[in-house]
C-alpha cells in the first residue's frame, strides 16, 4: 500500500505544479488561471463520502479500482485538452484528478483494516509517509516530462500520469483486502451523534483553514513564480517540498498516536 500511495499520491503534486500554468495558456481570460485547480479540489470533496459509501457496500477494491480509471482518464483527457487548446476539457480532466485524489485519500484506511488494532497507527504513518515519496516523484516526473512531447508542454507528463495509475491499479490488484467492518458490527456511534461534538466540530474547522492555507499556496505558487522569471524547473521543486513537509511528520506521527 505505501508503494502505490507513493505512485498515485503523485498525482497531486502533478496538479498543483501545472495546473495553473496549463490554466493561463488555455483559459478565455487571466482570471480563471486557477479555475482548474479549483475543479481538483471540488471534485476530491464531492468524491470522498460517495467513495466511503460505495466501499461499505462493495468493498474497497471496486473504488479503488474506479479512482484509478478516473486517474487514467484525468491523464489521457489532459493530454487530449493541451493538445486541442481546450479550457473547459482541462478542467474536467482536472476535476477527476481530484475524483482519484479522493480515492487515495482513503488508502490509509485500507491499511488500518489489513492490521491488528494494536498496530493501525504505525501502519497509517508508514502509508502516509508513501506521500513524502509521492513528493518526490511528482516534482521529478513534471521536470522530466513535461517538454517530451515538442509543442505541448505537459502533454507528456499528464501521458505519465496516465501510466502510473494503470501501474498503481496493477500493484494494487495483488493486494489482498479485507471487508470493511460495519458500525452496526461493532457498535459504533452514528454520524450525526459524533458530527455535534465540539471536538469533532473544531477538527473540521482546523481542516477547513488549513486545507484553505495550502491550496491557495499550492495553487497560487507555481502560476506566481512563472509570472516573475522563475522557471518551471523551480516551480516544481517548490511543490516537491511542499508536498514532502506535508508528509514528513508521518514518521513519527504513528509512535505519537501510540503513546
Amino acid at each position: 500500500m505505501t508503494l502505490v500511495q507513493a505512485l498515485a499520491g503523485s498525482n497531486a503534486p502533478v496538479v498543483f505544479a501545472t495546473g495553473a500554468v496549463v490554466g493561463r495558456d488555455l483559459a478565455p481570460i487571466p482570471t480563471l488561471a486557477t479555475l482548474p485547480v479549483s475543479f481538483f479540489m471540488v471534485g476530491m470533496a464531492a468524491s470522498t463520502l460517495p467513495a466511503g459509501m460505495i466501499a461499505e457496500r462493495y468493498g474497497r477494491r471496486p473504488v479503488f479500482m474506479l479512482g484509478k480509471l478516473a486517474g487514467f482518464l484525468s491523464g489521457m483527457l489532459a493530454c487530449l485538452a493541451i493538445a486541442t487548446q481546450g479550457f473547459a476539457l482541462f478542467c474536467l480532466s482536472i476535476f477527476l484528478a481530484g475524483v482519484y485524489a479522493a480515492v487515495v485519500m482513503s488508502y490509509r484506511f485500507a491499511a488500518a483494516e489489513c492490521v491488528e488494532p494494536a498496530v493501525r497507527p504505525r501502519a497509517l504513518a508508514t502509508v502516509l509517509a508513501g506521500g513524502v515519496a509521492a513528493g518526490i516523484v511528482g516534482g521529478v516526473l513534471v521536470s522530466a516530462t513535461m517538454d517530451l512531447v515538442p509543442g505541448y508542454m505537459f502533454v507528456g507528463t499528464y501521458l505519465a500520469t496516465a501510466a502510473i495509475a494503470l501501474l498503481s491499479a496493477a500493484l494494487l490488484a495483488r493486494i489482498e483486502l479485507p471487508n470493511i467492518r460495519t458500525v452496526g458490527a461493532y457498535g459504533g456511534r452514528p454520524m450525526q451523534q459524533i458530527a455535534r461534538q465540539p471536538r469533532f466540530i473544531a477538527a473540521v474547522v482546523c481542516g477547513i483553514v488549513s486545507y484553505l492555507l495550502m491550496n491557495y499556496l499550492m495553487t497560487s505558487a507555481p502560476l506566481a513564480m512563472r509570472m516573475h522569471g522563475h522557471s518551471q524547473i523551480d516551480a516544481n521543486q517548490v511543490v516537491q517540498w511542499h508536498v514532502v513537509a506535508m508528509y514528513a511528520p508521518s514518521f513519527v506521527a504513528g509512535h505519537l498516536m501510540v503513546r
